[in-house]
């Protein structure tokens, strides 16, 4: 008996779990056709392109750089002898900063000159006696070379000499001192970083609209957050032939630093550019862009699908880009949900204000 209660329980148990899983199939299935209803089409939500007057006073925010900013490296090699100037020292192009061990080198160079010297009084003496034909021409041509080799051991020697007299390469404060007294350097080995901050250098962006109004030459009102009240006047000295990959351009600036209000190097400065035939341009959200900065595209809404399209970007803002070619004033494109999108895609469009959740199509 306890046998047949056993398989009657056990037939039961099977029959509940066949039921539990058929139901369940059954649950999954409708669930996957709400899906495929759900997924017919992808929320998306729409930006418009509007016109705006292009701005006439721009601020460009860049860092001061020294005129000079440089690395002496040692063209010879020996014991220090004798340090002239340290660290903070302000130096002169050509003037001497340190000595290094030359006494062989001295005597080099006096030995090679005497030679030189004295191979060169021979040719010249042979020169005179070819012209009475009292010596070979092989004989000529031979002096001839000894002449020119022993005059360039000569200045072989002259110039590693004069490299053991360490000269500044340019004006400028000595910022950072690598030798000392006593100690041994070696061939390309640092020396000093020298820098001229007389007059300095700004480096500042602008974009393509602006870029074809501003010339060499041009002078430009520069302020700095160190003097809040103080303005300053630079010059531009050089403007970028190709734009960066954020389609601006660079622009160099060169200014007087002040006696009065120096600055640093390092420091902020920002550069007033003031244009006075500011136009009008087309904008969109750079939310919008589909494609990359390079090859620009964006999604816009045909007969409840979406449609990819090329378009020519200008100017790239904090928060919008130009358009300048693609599309027109009062088109809408996909700003919101265009991740998940695909040329054809049926798509529903939203308003920003819609409680609908769109985290998962961005």
């Amino acid at each position: 008996m306890k046998k047949v209660i056993i398989a009657v329980v056990v037939i039961a148990s099977i029959g509940l779990v066949a039921w539990k899983l058929s139901d369940n199939k059954k649950q999954m299935a409708e669930t996957a056709k709400l899906a495929e209803k759900v997924s017919d089409y992808i929320p998306v939500e729409l930006g418009t392109v509007t016109s705006k007057k292009l701005e006439s006073h721009v601020t460009n925010i860049g860092t001061f750089e020294a005129y000079t900013d440089l690395t002496m490296l040692a063209e010879t090699e020996g014991l220090v002898l004798k340090i002239y100037h340290k660290k903070g020292d302000f130096v002169k192009k050509g003037e001497l900063l340190a000595e290094v061990e030359n006494e062989l080198l001295q005597a080099e160079v006096t030995a090679t000159k005497a030679n030189y010297e004295k191979l060169k009084t021979d040719f010249n003496r042979f020169t005179k006696l070819a012209e009475k034909d009292a010596v070979t021409e092989r004989q000529l041509e031979d002096i001839n070379v000894a002449t020119a080799n022993a005059e360039a051991q000569y200045k072989s020697a002259k110039k590693r000499l004069e490299d053991t007299y360490i000269r500044a390469t340019a004006t400028g404060t000595i910022n950072e001192d690598y030798i000392q007294e006593g100690s041994n350097i070696s061939r390309k080995g640092k020396l000093y970083d020298i820098v001229d901050v007389s007059q300095l250098k700004l480096n500042v962006k602008v974009t393509g609209s602006h870029v074809l109004s501003i010339h060499e030459g041009d002078e430009v009102k520069v302020t700095s957050d160190i003097y809040p009240s103080k303005a300053f006047t630079a010059k531009v000295t050089a403007i970028a032939a190709k734009a960066d990959n954020s389609l601006k351009y660079d622009i160099e600036l060169l200014m007087k630093n002040s006696d009065e209000n120096p600055l640093k190097a390092g420091m902020f400065g920002k550069a007033h550019f003031e244009f006075t035939n500011a136009g009008e341009g087309l904008y969109i959200s750079r939310e919008a862009l589909a494609g990359s900065i390079k090859e620009p595209q964006v999604f816009i809404v045909q007969d409840g699908k979406a449609k990819l399209i090329d378009i020519a970007i200008g100017d790239i803002l904090d928060n919008e880009i130009q358009v300048v070619a693609g599309l027109k004033e009062g088109d809408e494109v996909v700003v919101n949900g265009q991740i998940n999108l695909k040329d054809g895609t049926k798509v529903k469009t939203l308003n920003a204000n819609d409680d609908t959740n769109l985290s998962a199509s961005k």
